[in-house]
């Protein structure tokens, strides 16, 4: 492989210099302009060390890779342009490389990390008795990306969903069910349903308090007796309870399935009520929970995160109970390594608070721990809201969704099946999750998510059924095994830079590895697809000469190859014909 090649020959260049510049192969990376080569090394970490100015040490670098013979093979010349040493790569050598690394395996092995270690990923975390609506999709679309890019770097993965089924927000929803609901619960989108009762309640709250504490307080006090009747298991709301949670499993569940998302592993708010009290009692007596006006808390002045409160003063548990029995579970239990939640940025405190909290309680590994956060999904119009009943339904926008598409389509003059249509669907609305950097929010808009022209899912699987559209129209008349010839005439601007970028596909799995922000993933599928355009459009391929051909299909079923990978790795599957 070509940037394999350019990394021996630098390090031997270096010598004994290459261990203090730090990670070379991060540092080798394409240059702006093709014109300027295919990879390029900057020169300022070495200013210190050899005392001399960039450009010296790039002009040095590139003479001693030229006297020593180290170019050739994949690359093809080594210049020193400023503080750089640029690599131009010999595209039919670099292709043969990389068609050949693909067919054997290798080229996705050399994608995984040097050491692995054991993650648990937990996302979604939905709450029953709640509308699951379009902005829970961001959360899954990230945590799901970063399951299935953890594994292709080697990791041994546990994906977990935490369900939020308990609490003073059930109990808000069930006595709203048993006190006010008049309607018969739908057949379809029964968390709906149900989330709309929790907004009532909600609004209903709003309004007494409005009218009076006295008026607030005598609904407060009916809704904690229903919480206290769930705790206790009186029969008629337990049975309420369980009832109305099940249809939100099962709904949840065939959301899931629709966007092939799968957990290894549920834990269950309802289930660590218990446990977290205990965790909570072990740490009073142990002196590193202590009390304070009745609550119990963490002091976490000293880490700067202020107090965090455990248990309340009436004896009751909360967030951060809940989460410490959980925590708990996952080290000892399940024995991670590291522990990730992917869980919107408003809880960054929490989690800063629980991390130092369990640094406190003695666990080693609370340092690697990790909140990854992400900022909201909104509206055109603004933001959404449960409690304001503003959010869109899942099962409503899965159909508004297909029904985009659908339309799109015929406008198009083509027709989709079902399966098709929802893989499209389903590549618009994970896409358009997954593009946006974690730090942004995110636009939710189904006109332009749907766009099979803009910076969409759908135009990234339209470019791979153009692809696959091309090797159907060559036949089989050409063997894409063998060797490109030298005078096939291969290597064009439109070719190297489709190739180039197809060879960074490992280089991208680590960052975003290292950044757990899938939109780099995103990004490097959306440029590849312009490139391939680009090519597409500069390059006749069936048309082509046969040398030249033959090259051109090597670099298109590449193409295809890697972005098929890597769309899988965000979730999506390619289609065939679009």
């Amino acid at each position: 492989m070509f940037k394999e090649a350019a990394l021996a020959a630098l390090r031997q260049a270096l010598g004994e210099d290459a261990d203090a510049v730090g990670d070379l192969a991060a540092q080798l990376t394409p240059p702006p302009k093709i014109e300027m080569g295919d990879l390029a090394f900057p020169c300022f970490p070495l200013a210190k060390i050899r005392r001399a100015a960039p450009p010296k040490i790039a002009a040095e670098l590139a003479a001693a890779i030229a006297e020593a013979g180290t170019a050739g093979g994949p690359i093809a010349e080594v210049k020193a342009l400023g503080p750089y040493v640029n690599f131009f790569a010999d595209p039919a050598a670099m292709l043969d490389g990389l068609h050949m690394s693909l067919a054997d395996g290798s080229f996705f092995e050399g994608c995984k990390s040097d050491t692995s270690t054991r993650v648990m990923i937990e996302f979604s975390q939905p709450n029953t008795h709640k509308v699951f609506h379009v902005g829970h999709l961001r959360n899954v679309a990230v945590g799901d990306a970063l399951v299935r890019v953890f594994r292709a770097r080697g990791h041994d993965v546990v994906a977990a969903n935490y369900y939020g089924d308990f609490g003073i927000d059930v109990a808000k929803c069930l006595w709203w069910l048993n006190s006010h609901a008049q309607e018969e619960p739908p057949t379809d989108g029964r968390t709906a349903w149900l989330g709309k009762a929790y907004t009532a309640a909600t609004l209903h709250v709003a309004a007494a308090e409005a009218a009076g504490k006295e008026q607030g307080d005598a609904i407060k006090a009916e809704i904690r007796a229903v919480l206290t009747a769930m705790e206790e298991g009186e029969p008629e709301i337990t049975a309420l309870y369980q009832k109305t949670r099940q249809w939100c499993l099962d709904e949840f569940a065939g959301i899931y399935d629709w966007l092939d998302v799968r957990f290894d592993h549920e834990f269950f708010e309802s289930q660590l009520e218990e446990a977290g009290n205990k965790v909570v009692d072990d740490y009073v007596a142990k002196g590193v929970f202590v009390e304070s006006q009745g609550a119990i808390i963490s002091d976490l002045e000293e880490d700067g995160c202020g107090v965090a409160l455990v248990r309340k003063s009436d004896g009751s548990s909360l967030y951060m109970t809940w989460d410490l029995a959980l925590a708990r579970a996952k080290f000892d239990e399940f024995d991670v390594q590291t522990s990730m939640y992917v869980v919107g940025s408003e809880q960054t405190l929490h989690f800063k608070q629980l991390f130092a909290t369990l640094g406190k309680m003695g666990y080693a590994r609370a340092k690697d721990c990790r909140h990854v956060s992400y900022e909201l999904v909104m509206l055109p119009e603004g933001k959404m809201s449960s409690r304001k009943g503003t959010a869109i339904p899942f099962h409503l926008l899965r159909t508004h969704v297909l029904d985009a598409i659908r339309a799109k389509m015929a406008a198009a003059g083509s027709e989709v099946d079902d399966e098709a249509a929802s893989k499209i669907a389903i590549a618009c609305l994970k896409y358009g999750m997954l593009h946006v950097g974690n730090t942004r929010s995110v636009i939710f808009d189904i006109d332009e998510w749907t766009n099979p022209e803009g910076d969409t899912g759908a135009y990234l699987l339209y470019s791979l059924a153009r692809i696959a559209g091309i090797q159907r129209k060559a036949g089989d008349g050409v063997d894409v095994a063998s060797p490109v010839p030298a005078d096939s005439g291969f290597g064009g601007e439109a070719e190297r830079a489709l190739l180039t970028h197809l060879t960074a596909y490992p280089s991208v799995l680590a960052r975003v590895e290292r950044t757990c922000d899938p939109s780099g993933l995103a990004g490097y599928v959306f440029e590849g697809a312009k490139r391939f355009s680009r090519f597409y459009q500069e390059c006749p391929v069936v048309k082509a000469e046969p040398a030249l051909k033959h090259a051109r299909l090597k670099l298109a079923a590449s193409a295809q190859r890697i972005f098929t990978e890597a769309l899988g790795l965000l979730g999506i599957d390619a289609v065939e014909v679009m």
